[in-house]
């Protein structure tokens, strides 16, 4: 390395400082002990300038001069080497490396260090373990070798910083013993029995010389008024190059000053035990009468000593007196192997940081020596990112082997100024020697920071079987390691408590060292047994991970050693999105155990939130439409509105007792929960039940569209102590739902309002919340600033915790400088909005870059605004608290994305090894590359006793098999046989299952991704939506294979509905297979494919999205049948097995092609038309886009620049097929060809032949298909010419030879009628049913399985696309009765069915007097009652006459905030009035004493000011009713009714036999109980759905 600065510069400087630079004596020089000084060298190569041939020859790296270097030519570094021939054979013990680029700019990645032996052998003795050499490097054997040749060979290099590829070494130095040379580095604070003549006091004695601090009381002061024969001894640690030394004499307050001491003789002790003598003289201070205190002396050439002696000191005497304090007194003594740079008068904070370097703490260093630094400024350590070696009070604890630490410091100057460093380099050399052919570390995930082996044996697996734990605070966790470690290996451990025993894992709650910290452990892995030790039970935990992982490295073996193992990151976490797509307590506590298992120890659970794009809905005066958009806050609330509403999700939700629980759990177990309750924005869940504290009438700064209504209005000041309440609800009280141990994050990012209302609340809420809890927040404060800024309170910042997640909202440095705690979650790298795409994208995709992570990412370089740059902060400052990535749901409600909760698992693992590697390890990149890292993660698995993706083990080739030959056994080997349950029975070898509530249990309850659920089925009668073929019971929502609202069979999960495109054939006995894979379910009936499932979200009485491919399914197993809406069939041949591995049955891999236009230098994803035949589905052919664009027309009818983009592709041979299919891409909506033309040729050099021109498609990413007759086909042309954006894309060409399809016409009449024309028939065909009604009644209408009419006409037909039942209504003709009564229908209907329902319909007389009611739900008003949109009542008992057929609707709305109205009492004052006209005389008396009595009631409810409304209602139902009760006084002969001309000569209609009563339905009473069965079933129906919804 380059000396700062030579002698002759220091001596001007010397001129105007209280220094005193010593002229150099005659000294021995120490290097002729350097015995690779000019000896011969040869070199591999080396760079011969044209000017000087020989500025780079090996020669120079033994010439001892730092400023020249050998170095290779241009572009050579890789295993280039240097050879250096000692002096016959040598004993060398060092090896000292000074390469030509110093750390910062190094390019050497690996070297090695060899020597030649005795007999002319090459043996290694060093490879450095770090990512980069040193700039020096210092290599002391474990044990000294005899030589003959010192080699160093480069192994790897890159260009570094310089971006030039060569290497170069200054200065090769070999010693026959262990020299001290570190640079920069003060020797005497390591010197041993430093002594002294004589003290003053014991309090300045020799010790003091060598403490590292000055001033008075840190001197040493020969004894009073003496100083003739004094001296001070040091022996120095071990043998040092020493070129530099400095003496801090002490500054007297008597004269002569500054210092009485003109000189003195130093002798030291040099290697060879030889005695030598300087002379040192000191320089009198300008102007004074004394000399300078402080004394430097440089040495020509560095001398190498073991011992010290200052002696035969020069005193100045002045006063001989007493008086005259004629004593030596000295602060410190300094010694150093490098020439130190000397400060100018000037120096500043910066010029004395700019100066720092890292170092070297030496094997017996026991605390950590901090830099030099100029008279008036103070050092000390910031932070070192492994605090477990090198503490902040400076401890140190020696490492197993070397360990490369970062260490920042603070500097302070005498004003008080501050400033903390960067970080610095200090490799902390290790108890022990890494040793060749000895066991290496296990590898596992996160990296194990320090592991030490001497040895080659292991200890067998099967040697410990048992447990031993010395601290019932450990039971838990053991209880855990005993069921994780027999999920993984089958065995059962015994346990017991005690001290450490053979053939055991012993687990010990005690420190096994001082700085090893909570979260460290040590583990001894002995022949015999393994001991874990910590000073937690977190610790242990950990422990019992490396071991789980360890066995998944080696189930037969572990290798004896000695590992040490802790975090460099506190906060190491997980952010989950649970808000926006519902994520059960099961899923977070399978992530959270994930989580443990790779050593993370944070999950912040996001528990609010809504749909960002709100300006789907609507703004201004339409803006609380809005509202409609997809929210959720998932804990219970104690808080409601006026109404009784809660801001708690209905859809699922958490209950505080559960969440507490959650909590208080893991934490017990090392994972830190925080919950996040995000306000004042992302707030809908709140503001829609407190609507009066919302931001109302204004749009987002950032989108003109977007309403605010997402934003309490913190201008007003009931928002904010409504916020306070929301956080009391959870922090306060006795039980508190978070208790003081909880870190609670408030939220508060993306406010788009009032800026400085926001920092008012910044200002007030933490502090509010840090009363009993500590906070973290989102970080926000660089964006949301007024003018002036609002200063945010230090009570608001000081141990707040950020998320920095944007550079825009928060830059990361100006947040460090405010002094906030911080956690990387930098969007830039570690943001995921999961859509199903599987594409990788630096922030916002689908999964992120992990190749990005693992080359770039450190949790300690924070993003700042300026450029978008990142710029470090001290890794070991106790701000910076670590990294977080953040799997955000955006993509719900209209942009939904099916996506379940295995899906977020799936994406969640895929990133957790790199952010745990980057924040656990040293440098994250130990496993070599991203591959390798997510290569062992596989190998890793999720986790002990996880089963995120719903498997299964088995034996034999299925799950289970159920052929329901008498029973319910299984017949495969697994012998899963199902249970009864409920009116389900097996007979006629079939499993019979009837409607509504009826079911067997089996013992799967679900099974995901890569299997098949194949089953016969067969229905005596139309299936109707909601009928359940198979369900699990789900945390939320439904689970269930069922037939869905069309009618087709589909299923139902996690709040989605999704439906194949088949409805169940009646009469017919078919086999469904249902595939599923990720993101894929696909329906096959008899063997044949059908289609994949098309998914619906259906929310708030809303179609939200529909035909979402995205179709992940856990099959449903845990019920054949259902508990509540069983469907009626019989089912057989159940068999859950493995999905089938796709076949290559047309030889893809030997197909060819041409296109005019394909991207042939995209990337391994896309480009060239061979991907559209690879078999692969995430590869997919394109055309041409860089460079000049191929595009066809867009689905807008925009022209693109071809007419059209063709393939043709050439197949092996002939293949007979009637089918040619192309899937679009899956990682993005384009390409999407929608509509295209197909030729083939029927020989391999025949003619192209038209089969299908200008078919339409969808616009959507399902598989599309072309059918044609069947032939011999030798290639295909595919033409496309219109797409959804123009470019072309295809994932995937595929051919098949189909059977023809046929399907099942099933006909059926309802009473009064009969059907024919039911049968088999071929896809496309056309039939004829036939309905004939019987006498007496009329055909009205076919009616498919859903109810719906489809025609009018009695003869039928139509074209049979798919399994179709049909249904023949009649009605009765009427009769016209002797004593005709005029009869009209009353229909009543409610308007929304969720805001109120409807009574009082049916058919009535002409004339008869008629009351309908409606009744409102909770939360909502009855508005009025219309016929065709007009109003005609306001009353929700509306009474009036019957005049004819009418149809009435009742409206509802909202209820506002108002003071509740007295019911209306008007239908009661028209009954009363109308029941007043009445004459007793006319009427029995028996029946008008009922009437008089509910008259008199009906007047005293009328009278009543307080009456309620159910109160009105009765008095007027039961006054009409005993008005209906009435029977005349006299009574007239009945007629009989003429006898009708029926088939079988009975009377068609009862007679009616008292025709002064009022008919109610008039002759067709009859009819009454099927109506209302059919009225009943019909809403029965509604409801269910409605529920499922």
């Amino acid at each position: 390395m380059k000396k700062k600065q030579v002698v002759s510069g220091l001596l001007s400087a010397a001129m105007v400082m209280n220094v005193a630079l010593v002229d150099m004596g005659p000294v021995q020089a120490a290097t002729q002990m350097n015995l690779a000084l000019n000896r011969p060298v040869t070199a591999s190569s080396y760079e011969k300038p044209s000017a000087d041939t020989e500025k780079t020859s090996p020669q120079k790296a033994v010439d001892g001069n730092l400023n020249t270097w050998w170095g290779t030519d241009q572009n050579k570094a890789k295993n280039e080497n240097i050879e250096v021939t000692l002096d016959g054979v040598q004993t060398v013990k060092q090896i000292n490396i000074h390469f030509e680029r110093n750390d910062a700019e190094q390019n050497i990645k690996k070297f090695k260090v060899e020597i030649k032996n005795e007999k002319d052998q090459y043996e290694k003795v060093y490879e450095n373990s770090t990512d980069r050499a040193k700039g020096v490097e210092t290599i002391t054997l474990s044990e000294a070798k005899k030589a003959k040749a010192v080699k160093v060979t480069v192994l790897d290099a890159d260009g570094g910083t310089l971006n030039w590829v060569n290497v170069g070494i200054r200065e090769i130095q070999v010693y026959a013993q262990d020299i001290e040379e570190t640079e920069n580095k003060n020797h005497m604070l390591t010197a041993k029995n430093v002594t002294a003549s004589t003290s003053e006091t014991t309090g300045l004695g020799a010790d003091k010389l060598n403490d590292g601090k000055y001033g008075k009381q840190n001197r040493w002061a020969s004894a009073a008024h003496t100083y003739q024969n004094q001296w001070v001894k040091a022996e120095l640690a071990k043998p040092t190059m020493i070129k530099q030394m400095k003496v801090k004499l002490f500054n007297r307050d008597v004269a002569p000053s500054p210092s009485n001491v003109k000189g003195f003789n130093l002798k030291y002790t040099d290697i060879n035990g030889e005695e030598k003598t300087v002379k040192v003289n000191n320089v009198q201070e300008t102007g004074k009468d004394g000399y300078k205190t402080d004394l430097v002396y440089t040495f020509a050439e560095p001398i190498c000593a073991t011992k010290i002696e200052l002696k035969d000191f020069d005193v100045l005497v002045k006063d001989s007196s007493n008086s005259g304090y004629n004593n030596i007194s000295i602060e410190e003594i300094e010694l150093y192997s490098n020439e130190q740079a000397q400060q100018p008068t000037d120096d500043t904070l910066d010029s004395v940081i700019a100066g720092l370097k890292g170092g070297t703490v030496e094997k017996d260093a026991k605390t950590f020596t901090l830099p030099t630094v100029p008279q008036g400024f103070k050092i000390e350590i910031n932070g070192a990112d492994f605090e477990q070696i090198i503490s902040k009070d400076g401890k140190v604890q020696h490492p197993l082997t070397d360990k490369l630490v970062k260490v920042s410091f603070k500097v302070s100057d005498s004003k008080g100024n501050s400033k903390v460093t960067g970080d610095y380099d200090y490799t902390v050399k290790g108890l022990h020697e890494t040793t060749e052919g000895k066991n290496t570390k296990p590898v596992v995930i996160p990296e194990i920071q320090e592991w030490y082996s001497n040895s080659d044996k292991k200890v067998s697996t099967d040697k410990l079987t048992k447990i031993v734990y010395n601290d019932d605070k450990l039971k838990p966790i053991v209880d855990e390691f005993v069921k994780d470690y027999k999920d993984f290996s089958g065995k059962t451990l015994t346990v017991s408590k005690g001290e450490s025993q053979a053939n055991a894992f012993n687990f010990t709650l005690k420190a096994p060292d001082e700085l090893l910290g909570k979260e460290g452990y040590a583990m001894d892995i002995k022949e015999d047994r393994i001991n874990v030790d910590s000073v937690s039970v977190t610790g242990n935990m950990y422990g019992m991970q490396t071991i789980l992982q360890m066995y998944k490295e080696n189930a037969n073996e572990y290798k004896v050693g000695q590992m040490r193992d802790y975090p460099r990151f506190q906060t190491r976490g997980l952010l989950l999105d649970v808000a926006r797509k519902p994520i059960s307590m099961e899923m977070m506590k399978e992530i959270t155990r994930t989580m443990r298992y790779y050593k993370m120890n944070d999950f912040q659970a996001h528990l609010s939130d809504n749909y960002i794009f709100l300006e789907n809905y609507g703004k201004g005066d339409k803006e609380n439409e809005a509202f409609k958009a997809y929210e959720a806050f998932r804990l219970e609330s104690g808080l409601k509105n006026d109404k009784g509403e809660s801001p708690t999700a209905k859809d699922y939700s958490i209950s505080k007792k559960e969440f507490k629980e959650f909590i208080q759990e893991e934490r017990a177990l090392g994972m830190n929960i925080v919950p996040e309750i995000d306000v004042p924005a992302h707030a809908t869940s709140f503001t829609k039940v407190w609507p009066e504290l919302m931001v109302k009438n204004q749009v987002s700064s950032l989108n003109d569209k977007r309403p605010l209504v997402d934003h309490f209005d913190l201008t007003n000041p009931k928002a904010v102590e409504k916020i306070e309440e929301i956080f009391d609800d959870y922090t306060k009280g006795e039980n508190p739902t978070f208790d003081k141990d909880t870190t609670v994050h408030i939220g508060a990012d993306e406010f788009l309002y009032n800026y400085k209302s926001y920092r008012d609340f910044v200002n007030k809420l933490v502090p509010h919340v840090k009363a009993t809890n500590t906070v973290r927040m989102w970080g926000g404060l660089t964006w949301i600033k007024d003018n002036p800024p609002t200063q945010i309170k230090p009570e608001a910042i000081e141990n707040v915790e950020m998320n920095l997640w944007s550079k825009d909202w928060a830059d990361g440095i100006e947040m460090y400088d405010m002094g906030y705690k911080l956690i990387n979650t930098i969007d830039d790298y570690g943001y995921m909005v999961p859509s199903g795409s599987k594409t990788r994208q630096n922030a916002y995709g689908d999964l992120l870059n992990v190749n990005r992570i693992f080359d770039s990412f450190e949790p300690n370089k924070v993003r700042v605004k300026n450029g978008g740059k990142y710029e470090a902060i001290p890794s070991g400052d106790d701000q910076m608290l670590g990294a977080a990535f953040a799997i955000w749901s955006d993509n719900i409600d209209k942009n939904a994305s099916g996506l379940t909760e295995s899906d977020l698992y799936w994406r969640f693992f895929d990133a957790l090894p790199f952010y745990a590697e980057k924040t656990w390890a040293a440098t994250a990149k130990e496993k070599g590359t991203a591959d390798k890292l997510a290569k062992l993660a596989e190998d890793k698995g999720t986790g002990p006793n996880t089963n995120p993706y719903y498997q299964e083990d088995k034996k034999g080739k299925d799950y289970a098999e159920y052929k329901f030959e008498g029973n319910l056994n299984d017949s495969s080997e697994n012998k899963r046989n199902l249970e009864n349950g409920k009116n389900a029975e097996v007979k006629e070898g079939t499993l019979h299952l009837n409607d509504k509530e009826s079911y067997v249990t089996s013992p799967i309850e679900q099974l995901g991704n890569g299997n098949t659920l194949s089953f016969d089925i067969k229905l005596d009668k139309p299936s109707k939506p909601g009928d359940i073929l198979f369900e699990e019971t789900a945390p939320y929502g439904t689970h269930d294979i069922r037939v869905i609202d069309n009618g087709k069979i589909g299923f139902t999960r996690e709040l989605y509905d999704y439906y194949f495109d088949y409805e169940l054939p009646v009469g017919k006995q078919v086999n469904i297979q249902i595939v599923v894979e990720q993101q894929s379910a696909k329906l096959y009936v008899d063997g044949q494919f059908v289609s994949d499932a098309k998914g619906r979200f259906f929310h708030n009485n809303i179609v939200k999205k529909d035909n979402i491919t995205n179709a992940t399914f856990a099959l449903p197993l845990e019920r054949i049948g259902s508990k509540t809406d069983s469907i009626e069939a019989e089912i057989d041949n159940v068999v859950v097995t493995t999905a089938p591995e796709a076949k290559d049955e047309y030889n893809k891999s030997k197909w060819s092609g041409k296109t005019n236009s394909e991207e042939k230098n995209a990337n391994e994803k896309e480009g060239d038309l061979a991907k559209a035949f690879d078999n692969k589905a995430n590869t997919h052919w394109h055309s041409k886009y860089q460079g000049s664009q191929d595009k066809v027309e867009d689905i807008n009818g925009k022209k693109g620049t071809k007419d059209e983009i063709w393939a043709e592709i050439n197949f092996d041979k002939g293949y007979n097929i009637n089918q040619f299919s192309f899937t679009p891409r899956v990682d993005a909506k384009s390409g999407y060809v929608t509509r295209a033309s197909l030729y083939v040729k029927n020989s391999a050099d025949g003619e192209w032949k038209e089969v299908a021109k200008d078919q339409k498609f969808a616009n959507d990413g399902s598989k599309k298909t072309f059918t044609f007759d069947e032939q011999e086909v030798f290639a295909v042309k595919f033409v496309a010419t219109q797409s959804n954006d123009g470019w072309v894309a295809v994932s995937e060409f595929d051919i098949a030879n189909a059977p023809q399809k046929t399907y099942t016409v099933f006909v059926q009449a309802e009473e009064g009628g009969k059907v024919e024309g039911g049968k088999e028939v071929v896809a496309g065909e056309n039939v004829t049913v036939k309905a004939t009604a019987n006498e007496g009644y009329e055909f009205a209408g076919w009616y498919n399985s859903l109810g719906t009419k489809v025609s009018d006409e009695a003869e039928y037909t139509f074209k049979v696309t798919g399994n179709t039942a049909l249904t023949a209504k009649f009605e009765k003709t009427e009769t016209p009765p002797v004593d005709p009564v005029q009869k009209y229908k009353v229909t009543v209907q409610s308007a929304d069915e969720t805001m109120g329902t409807v009574s009082g319909g049916g058919e009535f007389e002409k004339d008869e007097t008629v009351t309908v009611t409606a009744t409102a739900k909770d939360g909502y008003e009855f508005v009025n009652w219309t016929v065709d949109g007009a109003e005609v009542s306001t009353d929700a008992a509306y009474t009036f006459t019957v005049t004819g057929k009418v149809n009435l609707t009742a409206n509802f709305r909202k209820t506002e905030e108002q003071k509740p109205e007295k019911p209306s009492k008007d239908a009661l004052k028209n009954a009363l009035t109308e029941a007043k006209k009445l004459n007793e005389k006319d009427y029995t008396a028996d029946s008008w004493k009922e009437f008089a009595d509910a008259l008199k009631n009906a007047q005293a409810v009328y009278d009543n000011e307080d009456a309620t409304k159910e109160e009105i209602a009765d008095a007027v139902k039961a006054l009409k009713d005993a008005q209906d009760q009435l029977e005349k006084a006299q009574t007239e002969k009945p007629q009989k009714p003429e006898k009708p001309e029926t088939p079988d000569n009975k009377p068609a209609n009862k007679p009616n036999t008292k025709p002064n009563k009022p008919v109610k339905t008039g002759d067709e009473a009859p009819i009454l109980p099927l109506t209302a069965t059919v009225a009943g079933l019909g809403a029965a129906i509604a409801l269910l759905f409605k529920k499922r919804k």
